[in-house]
């Protein structure tokens, strides 16, 4: 009997002992405690109130429901006993409150993330997309009203159970330093954990970004800008960065934005300053609701338009371009011609015998076959030309230039070639036929109609000498 082959380490080598996946658990909540604890002494020095409950917003609030919201259900209990180890530990040394007192402060910043992420787990399939205007609306919902509300009662109850002092303002501090830390600090985690909308960065944009920043500059840090009301320059400002470049530039912008007004406002200047720190808060806090809501609402708004605009050129299944297009995109090839000499060729793919694949394999799997025949047509085309999916099962390639009429041919059965290679998901494994037919035209005042027209009847002529009609 032959003996089974055995792996062995090289010479002079030593196998590395595996990492379980709890160790990197660990020292991401190691890691959460110790960026919460830096926040919180951050915020406690920054301010003149000897507590964070006095900051104009409450950064920690963003970084923990970020955390939950990122990660995996299962790891949320190292989490959250860092978050509340880190703010016990935090409320004691730094603040001052007594142990009986810090206990139940502790306990109400770890219910704020939870909650928060929480909702966002029930109301979303997946991690919230912010340049999704429901995904937008339901994060606001969850993580800048619902979880600061849980969290600002609960904390401002046992602080004045305890004797610690009064509920008001305590609690309304409490609630808008936390819903602003969330609004101004998750969406730059999320939007750069994620994709989001994220328009090309052309010189007019990236003109418009360095517009955004010097504005912010001009108008935040200095007192006089208030009675002019340059700082509600910020806010279209803004608004013009989430429409030209998306919900991830807006996140930045509004991040340097509440990052800029935090820090004027509690050390005492800029414009929101007034007659003291605190006085001057709310104001500032309000801008801040406001400066987030017209960048991130601004840029949804536009993904919106973006994608609804995409959906209604392309095909939502496979992503190529749809008949409507196709037809403008030919159009424009046949104008060319006037001005260049050359030809437009237009080669109709129909996938011969789909039905029956349907039937038997059942539709999510002739979905797979679609998409799988959209890939290997751009295996083959130029990456200039135009594939589009106009019916179920038909297929056009556009050749925009064909500067050899007597290579049509050749492509076609390339074409032939990669099609009827096997499609393989799971047990199932087909082999697909197509008929291909060609047109192609040298004049530029060719309709694309009839263009195309041609094109199919030469399709449909290859299907009957194959006898698949």
């Amino acid at each position: 009997m032959r003996p089974e082959a055995i792996d062995l380490p090289m010479p002079g080598t030593r196998e590395r002992p595996a990492i379980p996946p709890w160790f990197w658990v660990l020292m991401r909540a190691v890691a959460l405690a110790g960026v919460y604890a830096g926040i919180y002494e951050l915020i406690t020095v920054e301010t003149s109130f000897g507590t964070s409950v006095g900051s104009t917003l409450w950064p920690a609030s963003g970084v923990t429901v970020s955390m939950l919201v990122l990660r995996p259900r299962r790891e949320w209990p190292y989490y959250l006993v860092a978050i509340g180890l880190a703010d016990f530990t935090m409320d004691i040394v730094s603040a001052g409150f007594p142990t009986r007192i810090a206990y139940g402060l502790a306990a109400a910043n770890c219910l704020e993330p939870f909650l928060s992420a929480t909702l966002l787990r029930r109301w979303l399939p997946g991690r919230p997309d912010l340049s999704r205007l429901r995904d937008l609306g339901l994060f606001y919902g969850a993580a800048a009203v619902c979880g600061p509300m849980l969290s600002a009662t609960v904390g401002s109850t046992w602080y004045w159970l305890l004797g610690g002092g009064a509920m008001w303002p305590f609690s309304g501090r409490w609630y808008v330093g936390d819903a602003l830390g969330v609004i101004v600090v998750a969406p730059v985690i999320l939007t750069l954990a994620g994709t989001g909308f994220r328009p090309p960065l052309t010189l007019a944009r990236r003109l418009a970004f360095a517009l955004t920043f010097a504005v912010i500059a001009v108008a935040l840090p200095w007192k006089f800008s208030a009675p002019v009301g340059l700082p509600f320059l910020v806010i279209p400002a803004l608004s013009v960065t989430g429409l030209l470049l998306g919900t991830r530039a807006a996140a930045l912008a509004v991040f340097v934005a509440g990052t800029v007004v935090e820090t004027l406002t509690t050390v005492g200047t800029g414009p929101f300053s007034g007659a003291g720190a605190f006085t001057g808060a709310f104001p500032a806090q309000m801008f801040l609701v406001a400066c987030s809501a017209s960048g991130l609402t601004a840029a949804a708004l536009m993904a919106g338009l973006a994608s609804r605009e995409e959906m209604a050129l392309h095909d939502s299944l496979t992503g190529l371009a749809n008949r409507r297009l196709l037809l403008d995109r030919v159009s424009v090839a046949c104008s060319h011609l006037a001005r260049r000499p050359g030809a437009v060729g237009l080669m109709f793919v129909d996938l011969d015998g789909f039905k029956a694949i349907n039937d038997e394999y059942g539709h999510a799997f002739g979905d797979h076959v679609l998409v799988e025949t959209a890939r290997r047509l751009q295996s083959v085309v130029r990456g200039e030309d135009t594939i589009a999916r106009i019916g179920g099962d038909e297929f056009v390639v556009l050749l925009d230039r064909v500067e050899d009429p007597e290579s049509l041919p050749a492509l076609a059965e390339r074409v032939e070639q990669v099609i009827t290679e096997p499609i393989v998901a799971g047990a199932a494994s087909v082999r697909m036929r197509a008929s291909i037919g060609c047109s192609i035209t040298e004049r530029h005042d060719e309709s694309h109609e009839a263009l195309l027209t041609r094109a199919d009847h030469a399709m449909y002529a290859a299907k009957h000498e194959r006898g698949d009609a």
